[in-house]
């Protein structure tokens, strides 16, 4: 066969007398159209599987990825992050404190319902009064949800909310009536999801019937592969179309590899260093401090990244509105961070234990980095499947991850992460080191319902009393890395998020 698909003999005179009377003889029998091969489903690599299936019960990514494909939101971000009608076809505001939106006509429920006000009006309270919920930060501007008619509902704030919208880019609409934990997700979106296995994959079937038309892909299936080298070899043997989380160190195999390429974007995630500040020895103001002086972000960037990112001050990146330009990474000071150590009753040197998620990079250079001052790690690594439930749980002293601000706004971070936890206000929803600081929580409250320009400074200053404590460390902001085959289509998106709708496989 050659390239195009033409063989030699049928292309010559006696070739095309042949197909000439093949296709009277099928015209005057009646002969069936041959029905073409079903084609393969559409395989997405990435490093780890959903902490749960309920998209108000949790926050982490790749929840966020695979559920992003079955639920629909009422307004969403674009692969750019500009804000674009979803469910609600137009919004309008009638008064400072109130939105106004009017839903689509015709969408419908995977299951047959139609789509109403009160779908959206349960799916925001039950987001917002849920007692496990991960999604209350982000609509802690809210005061009251009032339903108005079958299509139109307004959402009334405490006080003048600018980021409203984009927080609700975020808040997946599910049926109203929907169970205390929902195991079988049933929405609006561009996917069904047909099947689960955990740790393993879960597989989606395109609802033809979605309110965009089909998704060009019939079935998908995302696989969940922790470890990046063993998704680049699915990648690269043909099981996978794109791979996730590509290590910096593939990259040039990967580029030099026929019939697949690499895809990169500066996305929004930080990667970070996490204490208690309640457990010794993070209690103790000039450990946390010495840490800090002890890391050389400028080289973690170099072997760590191999150059596909920066190295950041603060925890949010430079996508993001809030950051703070003048907050820039310490340089390093081992000198002081040794003085520090001895000060804090540990000049002998200093044992920790550092938990990170499979996969999650290279911990090699930050112990060589910390052990220069006499602090030895231990590096435990654990499959996200167990590693997010002990954060969420507070059990773990000292942590390496990654944060992203999902919407944009430093926000996500102060609201969700940075804020004392208090579920009853929705605050602090992953704050999974408990750490508390009632001037902070001022701060944070304060930017939420100022006008936007004045709202930058105090979200800035937020940020530098946070970086003054030293209870995150952050590190650098890595590029986002895939792995495609040359015949996928799909651009990354700002907000890193992989959604299977986004793609289609080229001819």
């Amino acid at each position: 066969m050659g390239r195009h698909g033409t063989s030699g003999p049928a292309a010559g005179p006696r070739g095309g007398r042949v197909a000439a009377l093949v296709v009277l003889a099928c015209l005057s029998a009646g002969c069936a159209e041959e029905p073409a091969p079903p084609r393969a489903p559409l395989r997405i690599g990435v490093h780890g599987d959903p902490s749960s299936l309920d998209p108000h019960l949790q926050s982490e990514v790749i929840a966020q990825w695979v559920l992003g494909n079955v639920y629909d939101t009422l307004v969403a971000f674009d692969v750019n992050m500009g804000l674009e009608p979803w469910l609600a076809e137009r919004w309008e505001n009638p008064s400072e404190r109130v939105v106004r939106f009017h839903l689509r006509a015709g969408v419908s429920f995977h299951d047959g319902r139609p789509l109403t006000a009160a779908d959206v009006a349960f799916s925001l309270e039950r987001a917002r009064r849920h007692p496990r919920s991960r999604s209350a930060s982000a609509l802690v501007g809210i005061e009251e949800v009032r339903v108005v008619d079958a299509r139109t509902l307004e959402l009334h704030t405490a006080a003048h909310y600018p980021i409203l919208l984009n927080k609700l880019a975020f808040l997946h609409v599910v049926p109203a009536g929907s169970p205390e934990e929902i195991d079988r997700p049933v929405g609006t979106g561009p996917y069904r999801l047909t099947s689960y296995e955990p740790g393993r994959r879960a597989v989606l079937e395109a609802y033809a019937e979605h309110w965009r038309g089909a998704p060009a892909a019939p079935r998908v299936e995302y696989w969940f592969v922790s470890d990046p080298g063993a998704r680049l070899e699915r990648l690269l043997a043909g099981e996978l179309d794109l791979a996730g989380d590509v290590a910096p160190g593939d990259v040039a195999r990967l580029e030099e590899t026929p019939g697949f390429r690499v895809l990169s974007r500066s996305g929004l995630v930080v990667t970070y260093l996490q204490v208690n500040p309640a457990a010794p020895p993070f209690s103790d103001p000039r450990v946390r401090r010495a840490l800090d002086l002890a890391l050389d972000r400028e080289a973690l960037v170099r072997e760590t990244l191999r150059g596909h990112g920066l190295p950041v001050g603060q925890m949010v990146s430079p996508n993001v509105y809030g950051y703070a330009p003048e907050l820039a990474p310490p340089p390093p000071d081992r000198d002081e961070a040794r003085r520090l150590l001895a000060a804090a009753g540990h000049g002998g040197g200093l044992e920790l234990i550092l938990e990170l998620r499979e996969g999650q990079g290279s911990p090699e250079p930050i112990r060589r980095q910390l052990a220069e001052v006499g602090v030895r790690l231990a590096l435990v690594e654990r499959p996200w499947s167990e590693m997010y439930p002990r954060l969420q749980s507070g059990v773990v002293p000292f942590y390496l991850g990654g944060w992203v601000c999902t919407s944009g706004d430093a926000s996500d971070f102060l609201d969700m992460k940075a804020h004392s936890h208090d579920p009853e206000r929705g605050y602090g929803a992953s704050n999974s080191n408990r750490y508390s600081d009632p001037l902070l929580d001022a701060l944070v409250e304060q930017a939420g319902t100022m006008r936007m320009e004045a709202r930058l400074e105090v979200l800035k200053r937020a940020l530098r009393m946070l970086a003054g404590e030293h209870v995150f460390i952050p590190l650098y902001t890595p590029s986002d890395l895939y792995g495609a085959r040359e015949d996928l289509r799909w651009t990354p998106r700002q907000d890193g998020r992989i959604y299977a709708f986004e793609m289609e496989r080229t001819p």
